[in-house]
């Protein structure tokens, strides 16, 4: 997704996490992250559950390996209000087993300065059980 002028160090940040996970990019996600980041999938998908940065790390080589090409992800919606910043965004991913993942998602990010303390992320969660469970 595109960068927009004028946009927050935050805003920004959220953006390029977002789009790391789509390329596979460690160390980008790590660039915009606190040591002690944690990621939470709310709902009740079979991904739900809070996740150290190592255990995201870990997920993220498992999405890449199951995907045919990196994901794209646009956001519709961004509002930061002091260390907060909320988004909403879609992607579109093709699975490697010529599934699809595009879903819908939002999150909610804490900050620490400019880099990410937590994410809290709603899902499709029939579509995340249905391709991912």
């Amino acid at each position: 997704s595109r960068s927009w002028a004028g946009e927050s160090v935050k805003k920004k940040a959220i953006r390029q996490y977002i789009d790391a996970v789509g390329r596979g990019d460690a160390a980008a996600i790590q660039s915009v992250v606190t040591e002690d980041y944690t990621h939470e999938f709310l709902g009740t998908t079979v991904l739900r559950g809070k996740r150290s940065l190592a255990d995201i790390l870990g997920q993220l080589d498992a999405f890449m390996a199951a995907l045919a090409r990196p994901g794209e992800f646009t956001f519709q919606e961004m509002v930061e209000e002091g260390d907060i910043v909320s988004a909403m965004f879609s992607g579109k991913c093709e699975l490697a087993n010529g599934k699809r993942f595009d879903g819908d998602y939002a999150i909610f990010c804490h900050f620490r300065g400019d880099k990410i303390l937590t994410m809290r992320e709603l899902i499709d969660t029939k579509l995340a059980d249905s391709v991912l469970g």
